[in-house]
């Protein structure tokens, strides 16, 4: 599985009684340029590249949208933040960011995100090793590759992450998502719901409807049918969480309920975090805010449309997810000829039965 330009032999691979860390390691650079759920599910990886190089600097790069989930993270010492549509627009500022990305000279540089910018920014860091996984262009940059393949349905992506890494460790690690938020951002959240009359002792469910693409949302008059369900059966205050371009989304929900539930918008991920960590309950889409829930092991059921289920399903035994089952699955959800079925039709039973198992 691990291929290099040195040749490394199937014995030195395959040998777990050895040492797989590689020497003269001081500089770490982990490269996740994607979405919030993706780099939350690099973090077991990354505490394992921590726990086999704890005397290196380790390094990630990241996006502005992802990057707040690696504050304090005690297995990262910086982030750089590499911004496409913002300070890094333009051939001249990317030159310059590269220009940047060489002075720091990594030893190591791990492309834990399969893409071709991510080999490409590997290469111009000019490390000395470049590692990530046999797929996409410019691989031919890389001095180690994985080889292996991942069909849909089979390998959690946190699963796929540590096995990238072990090629290069010297333990297995251990699957569990790190996002750690300080007091005082608890504290703040607890305060803002205070503001809107969400005492302590408050059973609060939150519901966030949103999601990256239209595929994964499931509809807002079932999410407004649900929500009125557990206002009425179980005196829940319903928390609707939204991002900054879903304000439609939770006034449509809050249009259609006949209960009243509290609308709020965090300013940012972290914030958001927090007040997931105040709820009793989360409902949500397969989604960035899913994940962070699952790293908070908030109790949570999680709505599951086209979505590779068994590689992004969320890493918390509070968590279940619903979905439904089609013969189309796996699909390519951005191609589907009969409308996400498996999302849109998703009828409101089978996610309030999942929800009345977590309250009860």
């Amino acid at each position: 599985m691990l291929s290099t330009s040195r040749q490394i032999s199937a014995a030195q691979v395959s040998d777990r009684e050895r040492d797989n860390t590689l020497p003269n390691i001081n500089k770490i650079l982990v490269i996740r340029v994607d979405g919030i759920g993706d780099l939350l599910n690099s973090t077991p990886a990354i505490a394992l590249l921590r726990e086999s190089y704890p005397s290196a600097e380790i390094t990630v790069l990241a996006r502005p949208l992802n990057a707040p989930v690696l504050i304090g993270n005690p297995d990262v010492d910086r982030i750089l933040i590499f911004d496409r549509k913002g300070k890094h627009r333009g051939i001249a500022a990317q030159l310059q960011f590269y220009r940047q990305l060489r002075r720091e000279r990594f030893q190591l540089v791990v492309a834990m995100q399969t893409a071709m910018w991510s080999h490409f920014a590997a290469f111009l860091s000019g490390a000395t090793y470049r590692f990530g996984r046999y797929q996409k262009r410019f691989r031919s940059t890389l001095t180690h590759t994985w080889r292996g393949q991942y069909r849909k349905g089979e390998t959690h992506e946190v699963d796929r992450n540590l096995e990238l890494v072990r090629l290069i460790c010297n333990s297995e690690g251990k699957r569990k998502l790190v996002f750690h938020l300080s007091p005082d951002e608890i504290a703040t959240a607890k305060a803002q719901l205070a503001l809107r009359g969400i005492i302590p002792d408050t059973f609060l469910i939150g519901i966030h409807p949103g999601g990256s693409s239209f595929d994964k949302r499931w509809p807002e008059k079932q999410y407004a049918e649900l929500a009125d369900r557990l206002s009425h059966q179980y005196n829940a205050t319903v928390l609707l969480l939204r991002g900054p371009e879903e304000a439609a989304l939770v006034e449509n929900i809050e249009k259609a309920m006949e209960a009243r539930a509290i609308a709020y918008a965090p300013a940012s991920i972290r914030e958001l975090g927090a007040l997931l960590s105040c709820c009793d309950l989360v409902v949500c889409n397969d989604s960035g805010p899913m994940h962070l829930a699952a790293a908070l092991d908030v109790p949570m059921v999680a709505i599951f449309g086209p979505t590779d289920h068994v590689a992004w399903h969320p890493l918390s035994e509070n968590a279940s997810i619903v979905r439904r089952d089609m013969p189309c699955w796996p699909c390519s959800a951005h191609k589907c000829k009969i409308g996400w079925e498996c999302t849109k039709k998703l009828p409101v039973e089978p996610v309030w039965d999942a929800t009345t198992e977590k309250v009860e």
